[in-house]
């Protein structure tokens, strides 16, 4: 008899002896066939429906994993938005990111499932508490930054608060229990992340050999004056300093709110009468060159362009209300310079005048800012104002910048070239773990994923 037919067997005697009566062995015999003939039916609607049902899986992996169609579409949506955002084309890379998308989501599965393995997906009590509560604060941040979008002035404060609770869940997704998730799962993935590294260290030759490859790629890189910058505002290690920089701090006098708004629109209108006296200009030496046709003519004469005189005095004005602007702040500027030429330190000013909040972190707060001629990492008024101090110790003259007034102090020359070992060993170490810790983890991630043995089927991802 078929395994098939000795479970029905089973099964038919079982309901049998459950009504308190033993059945005819014919009786049995057309139970079990028809019960057989159920089966078959079934069966034969397995495998009708079996190739719709496959085709909503993108990738197995494991005993049982599925990553479904419907996920990895969510997945990919979210990235070419991201991509979108940044104006690549999207449409160029959707094979690249799709693969991408179902690749991340098969190692996240795996992570997940080797974490409860291995019992890291266990929180206590007081964890989780912790992590409620940072929930809980990340929402009233969402309540606040999106509060206008969802607000009604007819409204009380509480109804305004439910309201914008429902906006955040209905059109962005966020919840309490969706922010405390993520909370937990950002936790476990850490706690994942120090199992499998907790033993890493490094030694004197690799952090020697880290040293000596920042050193050859920051001479390349460092030609660059925005990489450089990126990389000491950043607080990274720097190797190698190029030519020709020096260290400054400032004191900013910075617009108020107001302020800055009519500086943009300013701003904005002497660009438009630049533009209008270029292309001025430009009519001129066409005209000049006997270039001009009879269609740019009757387009010049539509247009009605305005004379040189009225531009430039438009212009005028414009520079007038900007100095009007900066003579608000001059003030205060000028008690920086006096304080200052009295003996007062400048970090002191900076402490006390100061509206930069760059200036009071690390590393700016202690190496200040490298600046050198040319230099387009900084608005280019106060570039000038920094090269434009002549001694070490010197101090600008207020320099008109887009956010406000300048006082910049001249600290030091940076000295270029190599930046001996033993100055930057401490960097250089913490930099060659860093790399050491995510080599090790991602190699025993991609063990992991290996020994799930994937299987993609990018094909069905349309």
């Amino acid at each position: 008899m078929e395994l098939k037919r000795k479970i029905s067997l089973g099964l038919a005697a079982v309901f049998t002896l459950g009504m308190g009566a033993l059945a005819e062995p014919a009786d049995l015999q057309a139970q079990l066939d028809a019960a057989n003939a159920r089966i078959e039916e079934l069966e034969a609607e397995v495998e009708k429906y079996r190739p719709f049902y496959e085709d909503q899986i993108v990738a197995e992996y494991g005993e049982d994993g599925i990553v479904w169609l419907k996920d990895a579409q969510a997945g990919y949506q979210e990235a070419a938005q991201m991509f979108a955002q940044y104006g690549i084309p999207v449409d160029s890379y959707a094979d690249q990111i799709k693969q991408s998308v179902v690749e991340s989501m098969v190692r996240e599965y795996v992570i997940d499932a080797k974490a409860a393995e291995l019992g890291v997906d266990q929180i206590d009590d007081a964890v989780r508490e912790d992590l409620a509560a940072k929930a809980a604060e990340d929402l009233e941040g969402y309540v606040s930054a999106y509060g206008s979008y969802f607000a009604s002035e007819d409204a009380t404060e509480e109804e305004n608060r439910q309201a914008t609770l429902e906006g955040l869940k209905t059109h962005l997704d966020i919840t309490e229990e969706s922010l405390l998730d993520t909370r937990i799962q950002n936790y476990v993935d850490e706690q994942m992340h120090d199992y499998v590294t907790k033993d890493v260290a490094v030694t004197e030759e690799e952090v020697q050999e880290k040293y000596q490859a920042l050193l050859e790629e920051q001479k390349e890189d460092f030609a660059d004056d925005y990489t450089y910058n990126s990389t000491r505002m950043a607080g990274d290690v720097v190797t190698w300093n190029p030519e020709g920089y020096r260290a400054v701090k400032h004191v900013l006098i910075k617009f108020t709110d107001d302020q800055a708004k009519q500086y943009s629109e300013l701003e904005s209108t002497r660009s438009s009468l630049e533009d209008e006296l270029a292309a001025l200009d430009e009519a001129e030496k066409a005209a000049e060159a006997g270039e001009a046709t009879e269609e740019t003519e009757a387009a010049d004469a539509e247009a009605a362009p305005r004379s040189r005189e009225e531009i430039e005095t438009d212009l005028g004005a414009v520079g007038a209300s900007l100095e009007a602007l900066y003579s608000e702040l001059a003030p205060k500027a000028q008690e920086v310079i006096d304080a200052f030429n009295a003996g007062t330190d400048f970090d002191a000013l900076i402490e006390q005048y100061g509206e930069d909040p760059g200036m009071t972190r690390e590393p700016a707060a202690s190496k200040g800012y490298a600046v050198r001629t040319g230099s387009e990492f900084w608005d280019s008024a106060f570039t000038e104002g920094a090269m434009s101090i002549a001694e070490v110790g010197g101090i600008s003259e207020p320099v008109h910048g887009m956010n406000g007034i300048h006082i910049i102090y001249y600290m030091a020359d940076i000295t270029p070239g190599e930046v001996p070992f033993e100055e930057v060993r401490e960097g250089v170490e913490a930099a060659a773990l860093s790399d050491k810790i995510e080599t090790t983890y991602d190699a025993q991630v991609e063990a992991w994923v290996e020994e799930a043995h994937p299987v993609y089927h990018m094909d069905r991802f349309i």
